[in-house]
């Protein structure tokens, strides 16, 4: 890792709450309009533009006339987010760098999820049109003691104060960590594991780019921009990384058509809607998860010796709730989940609410429990990737705090 002259939102020329968003592939259709109307300097301009083209002219614009201007020395930077869930106050603590790219084939940095072709088709022409990085990947790291956040907290005082932003009931509080850390921090890593927790599309999007740039100056240079990939780091150790579940909508199905799928191999009981905000209901997480339709909901618990076939086929995909889901919905019914993506039949929603709303008529929900983020860590160890949109990690981070040229400049600059 390596600290870096990071270009962000001049606050003399905009307000920073009504430019920053959330990441681009969390977000509907609608959300992106309500956010291009916040300010024709919001970040999704740029991120989710009309036009690729036009994102460049946009850019050169914001440079051109200080609504864009960049750190003149390089950085670490430390961020915190302060939020509330479930009625409790939380506070997650993580730091921005930038990442030296590596091919997974090399173990540092470790994936858990499937990366479709056609999203990083689409982010490389953007990525090629613009050569910026409007949104950092999310990473974990093991620091048993939380060393290196704590070591960093102790430093930070309000004279490094970049950013205070107030986003959907989250404060999101931006510092640079003072030049003195930087050895400790880059030493710290040395010999540390990165584990992709949200942002699979943009790392290969971001190895395609690099191999596209070397062959185009038909040299590699390390020094340059392009080698690196803007990261929020956060350790599986900080008691407020929630790793909250990804749910389903499944369009055009009764709950009949999973009941007939599913009944040979689970057991399956009506229970109070209200309990499924309850994480109590879920005794055995891995087996269980809570079909919802038309204000009825039915838990469902996948039979032990059914469990224990696929555990022992596949002993750390076996500990997700969603593979087991899948694993058995995919193979009776002969449907694909990634063509029922394709033709719009399945949406991916984050929260128990969303999902009660939208399970009605021909719609039917699947509520999943919550696991801990370290099955990450031992799936991409396995090798093995996680189903698509397996996990949703809250709160997200915000895409247009900090910005990184990718063009190919001198990182050093």
């Amino acid at each position: 890792v390596l600290p870096f002259s990071a270009w962000r939102y001049n606050e003399e020329k905009i307000d920073i709450n009504e430019v920053v968003a959330p990441p681009y592939d969390v977000v509907s259709a609608s959300e992106i309009t309500f956010y291009k109307n916040k300010s024709p300097y919001n970040i999704f301009h740029l991120e989710l533009p009309d036009d690729n083209n036009k994102a460049k002219k946009f850019l050169t614009s914001w440079i051109e006339n200080k609504i864009l201007i960049k750190e003149k020395n390089p950085s670490f930077y430390y961020y915190e987010i302060d939020f509330v869930y479930n009625e409790k106050t939380y506070k997650r603590r993580g730091i921005v760098t930038a990442l030296e790219l590596v091919p997974f084939e090399e173990k540092k940095v470790l994936p858990h999820e499937k990366v479709y072709f056609k999203v990083t088709k689409e982010r490389f022409e953007l990525l090629k049109t613009v050569g910026f990085q409007f949104s950092q990947i999310f990473g974990l790291f093991e620091d048993k003691n939380l060393t290196l956040l704590d070591t960093i907290k102790e430093k930070i005082n309000s004279d490094l104060l970049l950013y205070k932003i107030s986003f959907n009931n989250e404060i999101h509080t931006l510092y640079k960590i003072p030049n003195s850390l930087s050895k400790f921090i880059e030493d710290f890593f040395l010999d540390k594991k990165i584990y992709i927790a949200d942002g699979h599309h943009r790392y290969t999007t971001f190895l395609s780019y690099k191999k596209y740039l070397e062959n185009k100056e038909e040299t590699k240079n390390p020094l340059k921009d392009y080698n690196y990939i803007s990261i929020y780091l956060t350790p599986f150790e900080e008691k407020s990384l929630l790793m909250l579940p990804t749910h389903r909508i499944y369009k055009g199905f009764a709950l009949e058509d999973f009941l007939s799928i599913f009944k040979d191999f689970c057991e399956i009981k009506e229970i109070a809607l209200e309990n499924i905000f309850s994480q109590n209901i879920f005794l055995c997480p891995e087996r269980e998860w809570v079909f919802v339709t038309e204000g009825k909901a039915l838990h469902v618990n996948l039979k032990k010796e059914i469990w224990d076939s696929i555990h022992q086929e596949e002993p750390e995909l076996s500990q997700i709730t969603l593979y087991n889901f899948l694993k058995l919905f995919e193979e009776k019914s002969n449907l694909k989940e990634e063509k029922l993506k394709e033709e719009g039949k399945v949406c991916f929603l984050n929260g128990v609410e969303k999902v009660i709303e939208n399970a009605k008529g021909n719609r039917v929900g699947v509520v999943f429990p919550m696991l801990s983020p370290f099955v990450i860590k031992k799936v991409a160890l396995s090798g093995k990737t996680m189903p698509h949109k397996s996990t949703y990690f809250y709160p997200k981070i915000l895409t247009g705090v900090l910005l990184k040229q990718a063009n190919g400049s001198l990182i050093t600059e």
